[in-house]
């Protein structure tokens, strides 16, 4: 299952009285994604829902409708507070399918950064295999981030956040949408491990009810959260031949 035909069936869940399923349009984030919404807009639709967007150059025009970033970790609710306490450094580690493009993969770890601690404002690829990248970046808020992928076929998807606290940690597991399993939020302390509350709700859904709350103006915001982002990966990856942002 494709992650927009994915989105598509999360919206079979939500309730009636939130979405009408023929005021949503998909687009699929794919290296073609920009034409694709130019072609959408044109339809006038009532809502778009961009998933899993590649890290591609993009113009931003006026008068969209609401439009909202679905990305496979950022939108997951199970970020939402999980990080309050301060740190000096953070890591970051993703499982990807042997398939995956690096390049979408660091986009959207830069995407769960900014959701989850704050806007990355550098970012520095310093190793690319055939199976793995390693970066490293900081925030706004003077944060160290590691940032690792790995593409495998021997485990499911997932994105992992680490945060080290002076009396223990905070860790964070987000899996794929493709499996039933929700994410895990453990902190560790003087007094041992503490297993949070788990929250039932995967990315592509917690996208669509926002969707159903964005307003025109919030869709501005979100597609230049996404240009900043798209702009510090490409950025980083100018470097390396081997991971080239999709054309």
């Amino acid at each position: 299952m494709t992650a927009s035909s994915s989105a598509r069936a999360a919206l079979a869940t939500l309730p009636t009285t939130f979405l009408d399923p023929g005021s949503v349009t998909f687009v699929d984030g794919d290296a073609n994604w920009p034409a694709e919404l130019e072609r959408v807009l044109r339809s006038r639709p009532r809502g778009i829902l961009l998933v899993h967007p590649a890290p591609v150059d993009f113009k931003i025009v006026d008068n969209l409708p609401p439009v909202v970033v679905d990305s496979p970790w950022a939108k997951n609710p199970a970020i939402n507070n999980a990080f309050k306490r301060s740190t000096s450094r953070i890591e970051c580690r993703v499982l990807a399918h042997p398939d995956a493009d690096l390049a979408t993969e660091l986009l959207h770890q830069v995407m769960l950064i900014r959701a989850a601690v704050a806007p990355m404002t550098t970012l520095d690829v310093q190793h690319v295999s055939d199976h793995a990248l390693y970066a490293t970046g900081r925030t706004e808020a003077e944060v160290t981030v590691d940032l690792s992928i790995v593409r495998t076929s021997g485990l499911p998807a997932s994105a992992t956040l680490r945060q080290l606290t002076p009396d223990g940690s905070v860790e964070l597991v987000l899996p794929s949408s493709e499996t039933a399993r929700p994410a895990r939020l453990t902190t560790v302390g003087p007094d041992g491990a503490v297993l949070e509350p788990t929250q039932y709700e995967s990315a592509h859904r917690a996208s669509l009810r926002e969707l159903h709350a964005t307003g025109p103006a919030e869709a501005l915001a979100e597609l230049r959260r996404l240009q900043a982002d798209v702009a510090l990966t490409t950025a980083a990856l100018g470097d390396h031949p081997a991971v080239q942002a999709p054309a």
